[in-house]
């Protein structure tokens, strides 16, 4: 069955507009759903009767995916959730619902459209019974909320955190059967008149009739009646929207735009490569004054004939004179007209620069086999992770204990548990060194201790970047008892 997906509608203003088509794009390259976009590019190079001769896109380089999957390495394990006003083992622990709801595996996800896009959100909903066996088990749920989908706006004093998010959402009409663009909004600009609903949205990208009652059962949820609040009464949106910076806006889509368009070209080069290795890399040999004997005609179609004449090393070609050339006639070879290692070399260190537009350290790019001419893919090494690890860390952190508060309102309010709404302290598991560099780092810090140069604090923070200094302290005092005990 195929359906009839209509036009996601329009931006209210030019700027929103240029945000949500650029970061879009940036969307289906992390996606792999670029090819469009890349045949676009390649009509920006070539005219059509070149671009037909090149054949089919290659979209084996993207650095602007690669480096942005390998960089987004917080999550790669579960990260460490502490609090200390009260027990959140229903929540975090191995048989809590974040855990059973799988947000650390989603977040893999997340921190990668969050460094790619420049902003990802994450939106938390509570299913607080079996509805049917569509729904899952009783518990928190967790999906990503990309930008090119989603309008919101800052309270001015507040600008990089949203008091109001329009969602547009793909939504089939159960009357029509007809997929509709609807928008889910939250607002809580008026902390006193708070305001969850849906309505649809018109292609100019205005809000049109109110269908909640038609997608939710009921009436938009509006004051006393809104349903995400802390304990504390306090209204919010269920929703956190993750930053790859801190800049103090609300959207930063365009910044580091250069890899984006830069792995478009790309894609372009490496479509040229293999234009290049299928056509042009061999010897082309002609005849002046002459011509060959016995031709077979291989295609009827005026735009593509050619003939040719199967030879092999026993058989002898037929020359003959042509009656109109003057002179001796000719036979001769025409060399390629490019190398395709020199070519494909030339494309990698482009890959390369695209790469560290991106802000990864030269130092760090390397190719899987060692080779800069070889068509393996980019690769970051564990040093430059550890440095996006600790450049990503203080704002996905912001964004991950927000969650987890707003995760523990929903649990209390629904589901009848008892944790607390804030405090929570995230602490990431850091890439792992290898066996030299971590006998060096340990040396190192013994030296430094015996020297005075260092605290205890201080060296298990060195050990572990993540802590803080009540954190590292809490880590000694548990130590000191564990030894205490079992030793």
């Amino acid at each position: 069955m195929r359906y009839n997906i209509p036009t996601r509608p329009l931006a209210t203003d030019d700027a929103t507009q240029m945000r949500l088509e650029h970061t879009a794009l940036r969307k289906r390259m992390l996606v792999g759903q670029w090819i469009l976009d890349l045949e676009d590019e390649l009509a920006r190079h070539l005219p059509a009767d070149r671009r037909e001769s090149w054949g089919p896109a290659d979209l084996s380089s993207n650095p602007f995916e690669q480096i942005t999957r390998q960089l987004a390495v917080l999550y790669n394990q579960a990260p460490v959730v502490t609090n200390n006003q009260g027990d959140i083992e229903q929540l975090t622990g191995r048989n809590g619902y974040v855990t059973k709801a799988g947000l650390w595996p989603l977040m893999q996800r997340g921190q990668e459209f969050t460094i790619g896009l420049r902003e990802c959100g994450v939106m938390v909903t509570v299913v607080p019974h079996h509805k049917s066996e569509y729904i899952g088990e009783r518990g928190l749920q967790y999906r990503i909320v990309t930008p090119d989908n989603m309008l919101a706006y800052a309270h001015p004093d507040y600008p990089d955190k949203p008091v109001k998010v329009l969602e547009m959402r793909l939504r089939l009409d159960p009357f029509t059967q007809e997929h509709k663009w609807i928008g889910d909004l939250y607002d809580i600009t008026n902390l006193n008149e708070p305001k969850y609903g849906m309505y649809e949205l018109n292609k100019d990208g205005t809000i049109g009739n109110d269908v909640s009652a038609l997608y939710m059962g009921h009436d938009a949820m509006v004051g006393e009646a809104y349903p995400f609040r802390y304990g504390t009464g306090e209204p919010f949106i269920p929703m956190t929207l993750y930053h790859a910076e801190k800049t103090g806006e609300l959207f930063n889509a365009f910044d580091g735009s250069t890899s984006v368009y830069g792995s478009l070209n790309c894609g372009v080069l490496f479509s040229m490569w293999l234009h290049l290795v299928r056509d042009s890399a061999w010897s082309q040999k002609y005849i002046l004054g002459a011509g060959i004997a016995g031709l077979n005609a291989m295609s009827g179609d005026s735009t593509a004939r050619r003939a040719a004449i199967a030879t092999d090393p026993s058989s002898i070609l037929m020359l003959m004179s042509d009656p109109d050339a003057q002179g001796q006639p000719m036979v001769g070879t025409f060399e390629p007209p490019v190398s395709p290692n020199d070519l494909l070399e030339a494309i990698t260190k482009y890959e390369v620069r695209v790469a560290t537009s991106a802000g990864v350290s030269p130092d760090s790019i390397t190719r899987k086999n060692a080779d800069p001419r070889s068509g393996y893919a980019l690769s970051i090494d564990k040093a430059g992770q550890r440095a996006a690890q600790r450049k990503y860390a203080p704002t996905q952190r912001i964004g991950d204990e927000e969650l987890l508060g707003k995760s523990a309102a929903l649990a209390n309010r629904y589901l009848g548990t008892s944790l607390p709404e804030s405090g929570y302290r995230i602490m990431y598991q850091s890439v792992g060194m290898s066996p030299d560099e971590l006998k060096a780092q340990r040396e190192d810090i013994i030296e430094k201790l015996k020297a005075g140069l260092i605290s205890p604090i201080m060296a298990v923070q060195e050990l572990n970047p993540d802590l803080d200094m009540q954190g590292a302290a809490d880590l000694l005092r548990q130590i000191r008892r564990e030894r205490a005990e079992f030793l």
